[in-house]
């Protein structure tokens, strides 16, 4: 009995570990292939205007890069909002005087009074969504660098049947320990399976950037249809759904550049991640580990006697093939792979697989130093609601 017991727990092992072997290596290939696929469906060649959405709050490494690279597109007509819930904060000081270098640009900072969204983030983008004067937004976060074409090229999916486009950023710029397990995590798994989707046309809400027109927006529902989650990207991309429109990822990915982090800032912004796929994509955030090396290591380890391994040898070999791949990809991709790339890889798994068990036993998240309930119930959106136009 205990023999026949050991035989189906091997089994078991090897048959996880070929379904996570497959997804490694499909989700790869798909992340080489994406934006040849994606820059083919994009179709869209007008160049309406545009309103650029900078939201900030806190002073991000790379923040004026960052920001800059948003006023410099070649884009023929844009104007620029930048918004903050605080009139006084550094991040919108510091983007008066960047401005201040772009004369000749139409750039706008806002006070946005709202506090109606259980996600601070939709607070603040409740001034500049209903000052823009254009129908087309395009909103950018903080620590996101574009290239000088990022507009132009993402609108051309702004298509058809299309109601949201988002990207798929890439970590570079990872200058200590905490932020190239942060890189890591983001060019690893969370990427290939980004990756993997928008190769089969499914997109999701992921907010790095969001491009999207005004009227669909409101239509789906407006800020009523996202202040009740922390994952206010995700909604935008079901209520678009809701009215018939799709979410895609641009052929273009977004680059996030980290610089310096703490090791704990990194671990609550992955937790509040995982609170949110949680809440919000229960289905898929019970299979995340299948997409994680650690699982299939471990399941590797089991079932190697299959084979006539040993449970170590089949542990160290699954974890070589692991490893190469990513790294192979992360090397064809332009990523920042460094000499430390072994011992990062088993931190991050590390960390990926306590933080989805952590997500299992929490509903508080932590945001910009704020701490959140992720469950808690929104207040009723717009009422008493304003939008101050600061200069």
């Amino acid at each position: 009995m205990t023999e026949t017991i050991v035989s189906v727990l091997q089994f078991a092992c090897a048959v996880y570990w070929l379904i996570a072997a497959a997804l490694l290596i499909v989700s790869a290939t798909a992340t080489i292939v994406q934006p040849w696929l994606c820059a083919r469906r994009a179709k869209r060649m007008d160049q309406p205007p545009v309103s650029i959405v900078l939201p900030v709050k806190l002073l991000e490494p790379s923040f004026e890069r960052a920001q800059q690279s948003a006023l410099r597109q070649t884009y023929p007509r844009f104007e620029v909002l930048s918004s903050s819930v605080d009139p006084r904060s550094p991040a919108i000081e510091k983007m008066r005087e960047i401005f201040a270098r772009f004369p000749n640009l139409e750039a706008h900072v806002l006070h946005s009074t709202a506090k109606f969204a259980k996600s601070p983030k939709v607070d603040n983008l409740f001034a500049p969504f209903t000052r823009a004067a254009n129908d087309v937004i395009f909103m950018k976060d903080a620590n996101i660098v574009l290239e000088p074409d990022a507009l132009e090229q993402h609108l051309r999916q702004l298509g058809d049947g299309v109601g949201l486009v988002c990207a798929i950023p890439y970590g570079a710029r990872a200058e200590n320990l905490a932020a190239q397990i942060e890189a890591a995590i983001m060019n690893g798994p969370h990427a290939r399976i980004l990756f993997l989707a928008s190769t089969f046309g499914k997109g999701f809400g992921v907010g790095k950037i969001m491009l999207f027109r005004r009227g669909d927006f409101l239509r789906a529902g407006g800020f009523g249809a996202i202040t009740h989650t922390v994952g206010e990207d995700n909604a935008m991309a079901k209520a678009m759904e809701r009215i018939g429109l799709r979410a895609v990822f641009s052929h273009r990915t977004v680059r996030q550049e980290l610089g310096r982090r703490d090791f704990w800032d990194v671990y609550n912004r992955q937790l509040r991640w995982s609170v949110i796929r949680r809440e919000d994509e229960l289905y898929s955030f019970v299979l995340e580990p299948v997409c994680q090396a650690l699982p299939a290591l471990m399941a590797a380890a089991g079932a190697a006697p299959l084979v006539g391994l040993s449970p170590l040898a089949g542990f160290l070999t699954s974890l070589l093939l692991w490893f190469s791949i990513e790294t192979l990809l992360s090397l064809a991709k332009g990523w920042q792979v460094s000499w430390t790339a072994p011992a990062i890889f088993v931190l991050r798994e590390a960390v990926m697989l306590a933080v989805w068990l952590h997500a299992w036993t929490t509903s508080r998240v932590v945001w910009a130093k704020d701490t959140l309930d992720a469950r808690a119930a929104a207040a009723p959106p717009l009422a008493g609601q304003a939008v101050k136009e600061e200069g």
